[in-house]
């Protein structure tokens, strides 16, 4: 596991704290913004503030991309156009922005910006600890079970034949499987080795993701589990609108650029569609069952009340959660099981060995 940690952590390195396509990840903006919201609140100006921020040692990373925004505000260009032109943010990151600026809650956008993509962060890297835990135990096993197969038991597979002694049907089974893994023991490390390769393209690029993500969708095991990340996901971003200044109708919009989820996307549209025909936020998202009962009967009260974003907050803080808690539950129930089936497996590859063993000891005695 520390290998692995190492490898991530020296890819991190050498991608600058990028994914594909050029992107910063969730841990890069939100330090960026963290930064930013830090100057603002201080009263430097946000050419100033990207000065600053380019000096700054632990942003070494951001060198490229820091440079080439502070010569777009030094040359009298707005932050958000900045953060356009440089092409590594989403662009829901510049469209907030630009609210921002045109209401003048630009530290507020940029803290609500900090908070949203640590917690989409710390989601992601739940999510990743979930997956690869198993995997890395998967690879573990794999690699025991076949060098004790096409290592070990031709050995003693040899022996056996030679004492003439009679073995069980489960070691004369363990054998024949020990025979085909040794002639074909190269095969079976190509296959590892495209394993792995999976895993790090799943991991690291976009197509992977998408295509991660498609599985967790539609396997009937975390469909729903899938789909209760998006719904939080949407809360926190329908939040950080509300907090922006922006109307619903166009925060709905925005969020759905964030939302991968295809169920929580067509129910997005559809609220939409109730928009058009005059229904309330509160409303349309009820209809389309996009939160409990609960959640949307506080989503009402608070639309009455005019305390919708932090209704949302709320939702979306207890969404994460409960994402948490579920993610937790995984790996505890994760770990005991690997071990015991790998318990089993060794097991009844040395008792398959042993045995037989022990009556040859016996008849020589």
């Amino acid at each position: 596991m520390q290998l692995i940690t190492k490898l991530k952590n020296l890819l991190f390195h050498i991608t600058g704290g990028r994914h594909d396509e050029g992107r910063l990840s969730n841990a890069m903006i939100f330090h960026f913004c963290q930064q930013l919201t830090n100057l603002l609140s201080a009263g430097v100006t946000p050419s100033a503030s990207l000065k600053i921020m380019l000096d700054d040692t632990d942003n070494r990373d951001l060198t490229k991309v820091l440079t080439d925004m502070q010569e777009v505000v030094s040359a009298g260009g707005r932050l958000s156009e900045a953060v356009d032109k440089s092409g590594v943010f989403p662009p829901y990151v510049t469209e907030l922005l630009i609210v921002g600026e045109q209401t003048g809650k630009l530290e507020s956008v940029t803290e609500s910006l900090a908070r949203y993509y640590e917690d989409l962060d710390d989601l992601g890297e739940s999510v990743r600890s979930a997956v690869s835990y198993p995997v890395m135990m998967v690879v573990m096993m794999f690699v025991i079970v076949i060098v004790l197969l096409s290592r070990v038991m031709p050995v003693f597979s040899q022996v056996f034949s030679q004492l003439g002694t009679s073995v069980g049907a489960v070691t004369q089974m363990l054998m024949k499987i020990s025979a085909v893994l040794s002639r074909y023991y190269t095969v079976m490390i190509v296959l590892f080795v495209l394993f792995v390769l999976f895993y790090l393209y799943v991991y690291y690029t976009a197509n992977g993701r998408k295509l991660f993500s498609r599985f967790l969708e539609r396997f009937p095991a975390t469909k729903d589990f899938s789909e209760k990340m998006a719904v939080g996901r949407f809360a926190s971003g329908m939040q950080l609108t509300y907090e922006a200044g922006l109307d619903t109708y166009y925060s709905l919009e925005l969020v759905s650029n964030i939302v991968e989820n295809e169920t929580v996307l067509n129910k997005i549209t559809e609220c939409r569609k109730m928009l058009d025909n005059g229904e309330g936020l509160a409303d349309a998202l009820m209809k389309v069952h996009m939160f409990t009962g609960f959640y949307s009967s506080m989503l009402t009260i608070a639309a009455k009340s005019g305390n919708v974003d932090k209704a949302l907050g709320f939702i979306a803080e207890h969404y994460r959660q409960d994402t948490d808690r579920k993610i937790n539950r995984l790996l505890s129930a994760i770990e005991p099981t690997m071990v015991i089936i790998l318990s089993v497996i060794i097991g009844l590859i040395l008792l398959s060995v042993i045995l037989p063993l022990m009556g040859v000891m016996a008849s020589i005695g």
